[in-house]
C-alpha cells in the first residue's frame, strides 16, 4: 500500500475538499482530510496504484497546496516552529493582541522551548501597544489598532534593542462578536520579521470568537515556519 501525508495551514476543510475535487487523476487514491482552526492534515493512500502513479497524484496534491504546506510528516505547528528555531539558532519575541497568549501557550507545550522563546507580551489595549512596544499614537489614531501599520510597529517594537538572531511575531485583529473602528469581525493582521525585514499578512477569517483566535494563532505559527524556512516571500 502506498501512503503519504501533507500538513497545511490557512484553509477550511470545505476549501481543501473543493481544491482536491478539481485535481485530475486522483481516482484510485483514498484521501482523508481533518482540519482544526485552519490547521489541516491530508492523508493519502492507495492499494491499487503503482508507486510511480501514486507519486504523480501526490505531487499534484502537493503542488495544489504549496502556498499552504508546512510539512510532509505528522508534526504540529508549534513542534515544527520550535524545531526550526533551534536548528536556525534563533530566538523569538511574541506580541499578542487578538490571540491573548495562545501562540506562547502552544510554543510552551513543546519541551525545550525555553532555549528559543525570549518573551511573550499580551498587549491587548492600545495603551499597552504604545507603552510596551512603542506603537505610535498617530498610527493608532489614523490607522487603528487593527491595521497593517500597527502590526508592523508591534514587531518593530519587539525587535528594538535585540540582536539579529531575534525574530518578532505579532497579532492584532477583531474576534467579535462586533466589529470596531469601522472594520469587520474576522479581519486580522499578523506581522513577522527580523532586522530590517518585517512583513505583515492580512486575512479575513470566519467563525465565532474563539475559533478566530485559535485560527490566528495557527496562522502566526505557520508564517513563522515559512519565515524560518526562508520562503515567506512566496506567500
Amino acid at each position: 500500500m502506498e501512503r503519504a501525508l501533507l500538513k497545511i495551514c490557512g484553509l477550511r476543510e470545505e476549501e481543501v475538499r473543493a481544491i482536491i475535487k478539481n485535481i485530475p487523476g486522483r481516482e484510485g487514491v483514498d484521501i482523508a482530510i481533518s482540519e482544526n482552526n485552519l490547521d489541516c492534515k491530508i492523508q493519502m493512500k492507495s492499494e491499487t496504484l503503482k508507486p510511480i502513479e501514486f507519486e504523480i497524484v501526490k505531487t499534484k496534491i502537493w503542488n495544489a497546496f504549496e502556498d499552504y504546506a508546512y510539512a510532509s510528516q505528522d508534526i504540529s505547528l508549534p513542534a515544527l516552529a520550535a524545531e526550526l528555531l533551534k536548528l536556525n539558532k534563533r530566538i523569538i519575541s511574541v506580541a499578542e493582541s487578538i490571540t491573548g497568549g495562545e501562540i506562547c501557550s502552544k510554543l510552551c507545550s513543546i519541551p525545550g522551548i525555553s532555549d528559543n522563546l525570549y518573551e511573550g507580551i499580551v498587549c491587548y489595549s492600545r495603551f499597552s501597544k504604545m507603552s510596551r512596544l512603542g506603537v505610535s499614537s498617530i498610527t493608532l489614531a489614523e490607522k487603528g489598532t487593527v491595521s497593517k501599520e500597527t502590526a508592523y510597529e508591534m514587531v518593530s517594537g519587539l525587535l528594538r534593542g535585540k540582536g539579529p538572531n531575534c525574530i518578532g511575531l505579532a497579532t492584532t485583529g477583531l474576534a467579535g462578536p462586533t466589529g470596531d473602528e469601522g472594520k469587520p469581525v474576522g479581519l486580522v493582521y499578523i506581522g513577522v520579521g527580523s532586522g530590517d525585514f518585517i512583513t505583515v499578512f492580512d486575512r479575513m477569517l470566519q467563525g465565532d470568537r474563539n475559533t478566530i483566535r485559535e485560527s490566528v494563532a495557527n496562522l502566526a505559527l505557520y508564517f513563522l515556519i515559512r519565515y524560518l524556512k526562508g520562503d515567506i516571500l512566496r506567500l
